[in-house]
Parts: C-alpha cells; sequence; structure tokens
C-alpha cells in the first residue's frame, strides 16, 4: 500500500507543495508512454511510466510507491460536493477490506484542492489517499476530462482504472455517473480475473 501521512504540518505543506506536480506520462523515459494527444487518453494496454499528486495532507503521492505485487485502482471522482461520488467513495471505504486482501490500493483524485480535500478527509476518515489534480494533468492523460462538468469548471469524468503491478492499464471505463462504474465486489472479481488469465476487458468511454 502506500504510505499515509498525518495532517500535522499541512498548512505549511500546502503553501510549499501547492502548484508542484512532477512529469506525468509523455515525459522521457526509456519506457516512453503513449502520446497524450489522443481523444481518448491513455487506454488498456497502455504503460503508465509514473505520475505525483498531492494527497490531502499535502504529501507527495508517487505511483512508484505503490508496493510491488500490488495493484492500483485509480478512481477519478467529481468532487467532494457530488453526492453520488460521496456514495461512491463511502462504498468503496465500507469494502477497503476487499481490496487489501487481493493486495489492491485505491486512490482517488478530483479537481479539489488539496485543502477542500483534507475537510473533506478530515470528516469522513476515508482509508485510501484523496488525490488533488486540479489542473486535470493526469485526468486529461487518461481522457476523462468533463467540459464543463461542474457549471462553468471542467472536472473528471466519475471513471474506474485498474492498473496492475507492472503499471499497465488493465481496465478502463469512464461514466456519466458513478452508477455507471463497477462496484467493490465487481472491480474485485476483476482483478482475481487478471491474476487467473489473460486478456483485459474493453474500455468504455462516456460521450460528453
Amino acid at each position: 500500500m502506500f504510505l499515509r501521512f498525518s495532517g500535522k504540518g499541512f498548512l505549511l505543506h500546502f503553501f510549499i507543495l501547492t502548484a508542484f506536480l512532477l512529469p506525468l506520462p509523455g515525459c522521457k523515459s526509456s519506457s516512453p508512454t503513449p502520446a497524450l494527444t489522443r481523444p481518448n487518453g491513455l487506454e488498456v494496454g497502455d504503460k503508465l511510466v509514473d505520475f505525483s499528486l498531492m494527497d490531502e495532507n499535502g504529501q507527495i503521492f508517487k505511483l512508484s510507491d505503490l508496493q510491488a505485487d500490488w495493484y492500483l485502482v485509480v478512481v477519478l471522482y467529481r468532487g467532494a460536493y457530488c453526492n453520488a461520488c460521496r456514495t461512491m467513495l463511502f462504498n468503496l471505504k465500507d469494502n477497503y477490506s476487499l481490496f487489501t486482501s487481493e493486495h489492491v490500493a485505491i486512490a482517488a483524485i478530483s479537481t479539489d484542492s488539496v485543502e477542500d480535500s483534507f475537510h473533506f478527509n478530515d470528516q469522513w476518515r476515508f482509508p485510501f489517499p484523496l488525490l488533488s489534480d486540479p489542473n486535470l494533468k493526469l485526468i486529461d492523460a487518461f481522457g476523462a476530462r468533463h467540459p464543463n462538468g461542474h457549471g462553468i469548471y471542467d472536472v473528471a469524468h466519475p471513471s474506474i482504472i485498474i492498473m496492475d503491478p507492472q503499471k499497465t492499464i488493465r481496465y478502463k471505463k469512464l461514466g456519466k455517473e458513478p452508477d455507471d462504474l463497477p462496484n467493490p465486489n465487481e472491480i474485485v472479481s476483476l482483478i482475481q480475473g487478471f491474476k487467473g488469465k489473460a486478456g483485459p476487458p474493453q474500455a468504455n468511454s462516456p460521450k460528453n
């Protein structure tokens, strides 16, 4: 799993790190990620080199921090204001032991600021990090931007992306609503299938 941090020193981290984001897929690498100019972004079979975003405590969260042999479920959500997204995150929280028992980590990502994510987590105490992507860099990498999805603001389409321990995307689904996405039992069943067979299911994307 990923290291988690307490809220101590949050304001210091927030002001120092709030604009900080390490290079995302598409940067130079010995194993380059496919170009992000494709309309649908990264797809099933693509390998994500690395990403780095701030969590709710202002700490840097890196894909490379994932423990060896662990899968990662990336959950894109609109923001803490979205009641349907809250329900989705609560469901993941309530079923978190299903994921850890299968060596699966979760990272939830939205355009919410670090400060907003801090208050959201302070109220509900999620066992997984809430990552801030206000410039939609990683959200765009997955082709999940919803233009004007929050009034005049762009947000993420509710989405589930599953990556295997080699950082290869095995499953991607972009929904119009959180209810379009697989539930915790279905996600775990997908991962169990990946561990026992080759050939991931095809990605699905919403229409704007």
